[in-house]
């Protein structure tokens, strides 16, 4: 499956929990996924519209063991 960008907000309305401590319970983890977020503001230009999406240069945390 090619690398696929989506772009989250600063907390989740649901939880009331920053992005970077929920987004790590519901990544997947199974051999070949890897999911990792990232300030937009520490990559400047990224394109999360792009297909396939390009890796981030600066990451905040990453989940999965294709990381």
């Amino acid at each position: 499956m090619p690398n696929r960008a989506q772009r989250l907000g600063n907390y989740n309305l649901a939880t009331c929990e920053s992005t970077f401590k929920w987004l790590p319970s519901t990544a997947p983890t199974e051999p070949g996924n890897c999911t990792e977020a990232a300030w937009a503001s520490d990559n400047p230009g990224y394109n999360a519209d792009a297909d396939p999406a390009p890796r981030l240069k600066k990451v905040q945390m990453s989940v999965g063991p294709a990381c």
